[in-house]
């Protein structure tokens, strides 16, 4: 369920690149934030059967998996997903290793190099964590003042490698809101545990669902 397949294509100069798929395959199997329904996939036509076609249908929340945050996720008047810029998921993006043991905080990323309007995407230990089935309460999470240095850093976009950034009992959820009134845009449910800290165009596009919330998408990492 969570092998990252690494290809190579040939990029706009002619040269080939390595491409990573940081995404996390979609099944009864992936993991959920407690309360929400796992995905489930069902064949409404099957060959197997001797009918004309493989037809399947699937239900899963805006949040399963791989997916990106609107800002409408928590603040009504603010972009749905259909209406986030192309530029706050495709671009130049930088892979932060933290070796942290429980949260990513403020002082841990204020001297990090980081451009404005760049995509950041923090790689921890959450990343060993998608071979599991069941929802881990224990992961690295952002806090809120994680969240003002990256506000203040300007950034378009943030990833993470678990399911939800903010701690777990944080009902408040603070680093959601200190990024999306400033209309940052979270990528959520990345798998980096294969790809080395460093720079990359990135490529993360969520369904273009009117009025969302979320979407699930599909991430890949391009070397430069």
């Amino acid at each position: 369920m969570t092998a990252i397949s690494n290809e190579e294509i040939t990029w706009t100069d002619g040269i080939e690149k390595k491409i990573y798929d940081i995404s996390v395959s979609l099944s009864s199997e992936t993991p959920v934030f407690p309360g929400q329904p796992r995905f489930d996939k069902q064949f409404m036509l099957s060959l197997a059967k001797g009918e004309r076609a493989n037809v399947s249908g699937f239900s899963l929340t805006s949040h399963t998996g791989t997916h990106v945050d609107s800002p409408n996720h928590f603040i009504e008047d603010k972009d749905t997903i259909d209406k986030v810029p192309f530029n706050r998921v495709m671009g130049r993006a930088h892979v932060f290793e933290m070796n942290v043991a429980e949260k990513i905080d403020g002082p841990d990323i204020r001297s990090l190099t980081i451009e404005p309007k760049s995509i950041v995407l923090f790689k921890t230990k959450n990343s060993n964590l998608w071979t599991e089935r069941d929802f881990r309460k224990d992961y690295v999470y952002l806090t809120k003042g994680a969240g003002e240095v990256l506000r203040d850093k300007d950034v378009a976009a943030v990833g993470f490698d678990y399911i939800i950034p903010d701690e777990f009992e944080n009902q408040e959820r603070p680093f959601h809101h200190v990024l999306f009134k400033k209309d940052i845009i979270l990528l959520e449910g990345l798998n980096l545990n294969r790809v080395p800290a460093g720079d990359y165009f990135l490529i993360c596009l969520p369904l273009k669902i009117k009025d969302g919330d979320a979407a699930p998408a599909r991430a890949v990492l391009v070397e430069l």
